[in-house]
């Protein structure tokens, strides 16, 4: 993305205004991240009775992170599965 193909959006996280730029085609999907982050900081307050917005934020990427990292982990599974299977597939023909 170029910077002239970017362009500037507004995202509230968590009640504050966040200025960003991006790719009219990244716009939508960021602004649905953003709504989805400040749920999970909201529920997280909630169930573990923060009243840090900072700390929320700090353990949703953290849960995040993990949650990315395991997905990541999971692909890697069903490559060399499939790899596996192709290599099985080829010396049986």
């Amino acid at each position: 993305m170029s910077v002239k193909d970017s362009i500037g959006i507004s995202i509230e996280i968590m009640g504050k205004k966040h200025q960003f730029s991006c790719s009219a085609e990244q716009a939508e999907g960021l602004k649905e991240a953003a709504s989805n982050l400040t749920a999970m900081c909201d529920d997280i307050k909630k169930q573990n009775g923060m009243a840090s917005s900072e700390r929320a934020l700090l353990v949703a990427s953290i849960n995040l992170s993990y949650s990315l990292l395991q997905a990541n982990h999971e692909i890697k599974r069903y490559q060399h599965g499939e790899n596996a299977l192709i290599s099985t597939l080829k010396s049986a023909l």
